[in-house]
């Protein structure tokens, strides 16, 4: 789509709050250490900084490559350049299923031969302009606190011409369907014509949140009334960046039966047969659940089954969250585990299956 709509303007497109001129994109990779205790390798991180030049994607698209099927975690720190190659850019970090910060990744080197990190942390940064647009193809995106993320107005680097308006009209339907595409609110075209060519529009926290610009590693939740050979049931289902929570509530003889899905890979069946403290997670607290009626692990997936007392479903009932915790021991400060969003529509759905199941029969 970019390179088609490129051809179709036929015209050097700048985003960028820096003068001309400026370095070029540099493209650094970091090998993966372990991520620490939990046995799960880590992403490897690619650092894009300084202004986004048109050759900036095949420099991507060659650092991509030699990771190949591994997580990749994106770190930009940007003040624009060419529009076109921002929204490649944005594309093969999509395509690659690569996560996005705004921001500057700094890593210490172990004791591996260089290849382990031994200590890493990210520092602030900007992206504006057309770095706006790159930062969009993550698949989960972050502006960390201290970082800015800003937009501005299309601008021709050689100055007016003839036909503007017509390539004003097109670039600007090409960018509205880039957004839709990376899943992105309508409103953040809005917030960059209105910004102009001068200047920056720095979006708020509020803002980065509300138009979908940032999902801080979760993507919408979803929430559905599903049937089966045994009847109906409320069944909620999230993606993170670590991975996806399952919730599966059934209604039997007035009583809610919860089953819960996580995707814990390799560690299923030995997690299976554990002792674990086991609880609701709700709003981000906790609590206490018994010991789970069956604890299964198929396909690197861990599948608990609860029956649920009153107290403890209807605490779900008026929750904006609810998942499953587990615990080496109920005092531990660290759990494994999962919760799931319910956003206002979901929650209508959830307090009426709930209610229905328990209310009294006369």
């Amino acid at each position: 789509m970019v390179s088609m709509l490129r051809n179709l303007v036929a015209v050097s497109i700048f985003l960028c709050a820096a003068s001309a001129g400026a370095a070029v994109m540099t493209v650094h990779l970091d090998r993966p250490g372990r991520a620490g205790t939990d046995g799960f390798d880590a992403p490897w991180i690619m650092s894009l900084d300084g202004e986004i030049d048109a050759a900036a994607p095949a420099r991507v698209r060659a650092a991509l490559a030699r990771t190949g099927s591994a997580a990749v975690a994106a770190y930009l720190d940007s003040t624009g350049g060419d529009l076109f190659a921002g929204m490649e850019i944005g594309q093969l970090l999509r395509q690659a299923r690569a996560n996005t910060h705004v921001g500057r990744y700094v890593a210490g080197r172990g004791n591996q031969g260089g290849a382990g990190l031994a200590s890493a942390v990210s520092r602030p940064g900007v992206c504006y302009s057309a770095c706006s647009l790159a930062f969009l193809g993550g698949v989960y995106r972050y502006v960390g606190e201290g970082s800015q993320y800003g937009v501005h107005r299309v601008s021709r680097a050689s100055g007016p011409a003839a036909g503007d308006l017509d390539t004003g009209q097109i670039v600007s339907a090409g960018i509205a369907h880039y957004i839709r595409a990376m899943g992105v609110g309508q409103g953040l075209l809005d917030l960059l014509v209105q910004q102009g060519e001068h200047g920056i529009y720095l979006l708020s926290v509020a803002e980065l949140k509300t138009l979908n610009v940032v999902n801080n590693g979760r993507l919408p939740a979803d929430w559905s009334l599903e049937v089966s050979d045994g009847g109906e049931y409320l069944r909620g289902m999230q993606d993170t960046e670590y991975g996806r929570g399952k919730i599966a509530l059934l209604c039997d003889q007035q009583k809610i039966q919860m089953f819960t899905f996580y995707q814990v890979g390799d560690k299923a069946d030995a997690m299976a047969v554990g002792r674990w403290a086991h609880s609701l997670l709700l709003d981000g607290g906790m609590l206490a659940l018994p010991d789970p009626d069956s604890v299964v692990a198929d396909k690197g997936e861990l599948q608990t089954f609860f029956t649920l007392t009153p107290e403890q479903a209807g605490r779900i009932a008026a929750s904006r969250s609810v998942g499953h915790a587990m615990q080496a021991a109920r005092d531990d400060a660290t759990f494994i585990g999962f919760k799931v969003d319910i956003p206002g529509a979901a929650s209508q759905k959830v307090r009426a299956f709930i209610n229905h199941c328990v209310a009294p029969r006369s």
